[in-house]
């Protein structure tokens, strides 16, 4: 009996050890999926599978596995999917619930894991130039591990919660901080100095702790350009000269004397038109037909002749 105990024991552990190993193995080399509740999610290793019968299965609470899509030449979806899974060169959820959350098998060839996690998020909108807010608590009092935030897959900030050690990503750097009594109070929320309008996006927040991701939050930030940063082309405006008042005051003298002049043709054509020797449309004037005014020449009446008399 202690025999038995003895040489089966080692196995029983040998094989829970090796499961363990393999199970760890899967999960390091398998893909982990970030998306927010609603958005459009893709399983990238369904494309690149081609092996007919092949099948993504979504494991439940129980360890058991339900269909989700299955490979026909194209991706197909299974029964419960079809309102939001069109066949495909891929797996695509056209949009994500919270029941989508979990761990999914993908069976071509070798088995590969991915892990998808549905993130309820907030929306947040600042102008560019200003600080954005993170809100952000978690329960630091004796606690380990990384609390961590991402945009697009890229480290935008990283806090060492044993060390208090801090890294920024690329872009962000000397833009991000969190309270300075974080520890105590587990305040920790992000502030990001001088909002760029490339900065908005997807934020996910975690916690990662003894090789596990958790805590995760999300929250959607958009970006307002800042009031009065119009650039203006001062070669696209155009400025109208204005005269000066020299030449105003030139262009009223002329002006009244053209009046005048005319008056003055006018009212010479009306009382003396044989002095004028003007053609005065005085009809016109006074509204009527223009009749033309014109005297004949002044001669002597000649002396008839009577038999060479006069």
């Amino acid at each position: 009996m202690c025999r038995y105990s003895h040489s089966t024991t080692p196995t029983m552990a040998a094989l829970t050890l090796r499961a363990a190993l393999l199970f760890i193995v899967n999960l390091t080399i398998g893909l982990t999926l970030d998306t927010i509740l609603g958005d459009r999610v893709q399983f990238p290793e369904t494309e690149h599978c081609s092996e007919r019968g092949a099948k993504l299965q979504y494991t439940l609470t129980d360890e058991s596995s339900q269909n989700v899509a299955h490979l026909e030449g194209v991706w197909k979806p299974a029964d419960g999917y079809e309102d939001r899974m069109s066949p495909n060169e891929s797996v695509i959820l056209n949009r994500s619930n919270i029941n989508d959350q979990g761990l999914y098998r993908l069976t071509c060839g070798s088995e590969k894991l991915t892990q998808l996690n549905v993130i309820i998020s907030s929306e947040i909108s600042v102008t560019a130039g200003e600080a954005a807010g993170f809100t952000f608590h978690y329960f630091t009092a004796g606690k380990l591990g990384m609390y961590r935030v991402e945009r697009n897959q890229q480290l935008v900030f990283e806090l060492d919660l044993s060390s208090g050690n801090t890294s920024q990503g690329s872009g962000f750097e000397n833009r991000t901080s969190v309270a300075p009594h974080w520890r105590s109070d587990g305040d920790l929320t992000l502030t990001l100095q001088g909002v760029k309008p490339e900065d908005r996006g997807d934020y996910i927040f975690h916690v990662f702790k003894v090789n596990k991701r958790g805590h995760f939050q999300a929250v959607r930030m958009r970006v307002s350009p800042a009031p009065n940063t119009e650039d203006r082309n001062p070669e696209q405006i155009t400025v109208t000269p204005q005269p000066s008042c020299k030449e105003k005051i030139a262009l009223i003298c002329v002006s009244v004397a053209a009046v005048l002049l005319i008056a003055g043709a006018f009212y010479c054509g009306q009382k003396n038109p044989r002095i004028c020797g003007s053609k005065v449309s005085g009809g016109a004037a006074a509204g009527g037909a223009g009749t033309e005014l014109e005297m004949p020449p002044y001669t002597d009446t000649p002396v008839p002749v009577v038999n060479g008399h006069a």
